[in-house]
């Protein structure tokens, strides 16, 4: 027969915190590494009632800004250049020659790894993307296209995938890396133009539209061409289209106004292209 015998609990060893409900109640803790509540300076402060000083305010001050350094320092830093590893890898995986894939492996395995995952992914998605959702998730969405734009600043700068942790540190950081401004970086009027419509067209169309009325108000000539529709929307949502317009600086008119309200969306679909099977840059 088994006995089980209690032992004391030498209570010395627990740590605690005294308070006087009559004068205030911690209402808030940190935990550190040992799981040992810390009462911080502000409870501090409300629990002995004491009065402020600017001094000791500064003192505080003084502490936290240490404090912080030595974080940003440390753990903080070494998570930091962590991810920029991670994100060198997901780089290095759609640089890596065709020659050494001619079976597309990378695609078919990263379709099966975020199908298996129920992770979104697009028709024609660059290997660089969908490794950054395969490896990085979607639950931080915003933190995600930071890491994407992060890859096609460092393509379109020709950095390679050894030299990204470096470059990113130079930059100040994922969050200060962003696309080149204006627009395309580099890209003209009429090549703005056409590569905005290659962004319309690749999107595809929205709803598919038939009218003998409409047809009569356009030539021959403007089939398999852009046209200008004119409608007017209802509160309920609903379009009514009123007429089409066939001139090319109409055309071009409308493309430049859709242009300047996508431009993010624009610059990145440039930069994706390069990456797209059968469209990679030299």
């Amino acid at each position: 027969m088994t006995t089980k015998t209690k032992t004391k609990v030498d209570t010395d060893a627990i740590p605690s915190i005294i308070v006087d409900p009559s004068k205030a109640t911690i209402t808030m803790s940190e935990v550190i590494d040992e799981g040992t509540p810390i009462e911080t300076w502000a409870e501090q402060m409300q629990r002995e009632q004491r009065v402020l000083s600017q001094g000791d305010v500064l003192a505080h001050l003084s502490s936290l800004e240490a404090r912080r350094q030595e974080v940003e320092g440390g753990i903080l830093r070494r998570a930091h250049h962590a991810v920029h590893l991670l994100l060198a890898d997901c780089l290095a995986l759609a640089e890596l020659g065709d020659e050494l894939d001619p079976n597309k492996a990378r695609d078919r395995a990263l379709d099966v790894f975020l199908e298996e995952r129920k992770l979104s992914k697009k028709d024609g998605e660059p290997i660089f993307s969908k490794a950054i959702t395969a490896v990085f998730g979607e639950v931080h969405r915003s933190r995600v296209s930071t890491y994407r734009t992060v890859l096609k600043a460092a393509s379109a700068a020709g950095i390679s995938a050894g030299a990204l942790p470096a470059w990113i540190e130079q930059q100040g950081g994922v969050q200060e890396i962003r696309l080149v401004s204006g627009g395309t970086g580099g890209t003209d009027s009429s090549e703005m133009a056409s590569l905005t419509l290659e962004y319309l067209l690749d999107k595809g169309s929205v709803f598919a539209l038939q009218s003998d009325a409409l047809s009569k108000q356009l030539t021959i000539e403007s089939n398999g061409k852009e046209v200008v529709l004119v409608a007017t929307k209802q509160r309920d949502g609903t379009l009514m289209v009123h007429t089409a317009i066939e001139d090319a600086g109409c055309v071009k008119k409308a493309l430049d106004v859709f242009q300047r309200k996508n431009q993010e969306a624009i610059k990145e679909f440039k930069y994706e292209l390069k990456y797209r099977p059968g469209m990679r840059a030299a």
